[in-house]
């Protein structure tokens, strides 16, 4: 005697294999990755960070291998809000919220997660730029004071850092210059932390002495008698 098949109960158990099925393929294709992303400061008003400054913080990410594995650095961002009106010291704890991606992940790990930071009042200044000569002149010629126009620029920065800051530089090369020349340089601020603001470029005038060509009458005398030596007229018979 023939068995007869129960199509409802076969349909039944088809679609509870297959959904097992694909339930222990997508578990099994988990990864995992980790990533430096950037660190972005949400800083409010005048308010600037002077001290121990992380922009980046390796990010533990796990999720589906295929999105692990088109996973860039530009996928992922830590955002870090600061709290209205604070001046000085501020601990930072981060956590799986302060984390953004484009898909999603589940935030693993955060290297590292806790660091203080020193917040600080944005100041604006005009500072006096100097010219910095750097190389050496074609040979014999002489560099006199350069002259920078316009001869200061505003710098913008931590309060404590622009109050440091003296003077600002536009480096000048002189490599095989002998006449005066004009160049147009960058202004350097030597503090990372204090931007030169405007103007970012300067125009550095160089004076320079060319050199003398100096022939002393003996050493003429010497010439011309050398020559007298070695005339035709001196070696004939």
């Amino acid at each position: 005697m023939t068995g007869r098949v129960h199509t409802p109960m076969f349909f039944l158990a088809f679609v509870i294999a297959v959904t097992v099925k694909f339930a222990v393929h997508e578990t099994e294709q988990l990864s995992e990755r980790v990533v430096d992303a950037q660190v972005t400061y949400n800083t409010p008003g005048d308010r600037m960070i002077s001290y121990n400054l992380i922009d980046k913080v390796k990010v533990g990410l796990r999720g589906k291998s295929t999105e692990i594995a088109q996973l860039t650095v530009f996928n992922v961002e830590v955002i870090v809000d600061l709290p209205q009106g604070h001046i000085g010291p501020l601990d930072i704890n981060l956590n799986p919220s302060n984390v953004r991606t484009q898909e999603d992940f589940e935030v693993i790990s955060l290297v590292p997660n806790r660091f203080t930071i020193q917040v600080e009042r944005e100041l604006q200044a005009t500072i006096r730029i100097v010219a910095e000569l750097l190389g050496e002149p074609a040979a014999g010629a002489r560099h006199l004071e350069p002259i920078v126009r316009p001869a200061t620029a505003t710098v913008s920065g931590p309060e404590s850092h622009v109050r440091e800051i003296i003077e600002l530089t536009a480096p000048v090369r002189l490599d095989g210059h002998a006449r005066t020349f004009t160049d147009s340089v960058r202004v350097v601020s030597s503090n990372p932390l204090v931007q030169v603001v405007e103007p970012t470029f300067v125009e550095v005038e160089v004076p320079m002495e060319e050199p003398e060509l100096s022939i002393s009458f003996e050493n003429l005398n010497r010439k011309g008698a050398s020559a007298d030596a070695i005339s035709p007229e001196s070696s004939s018979p």
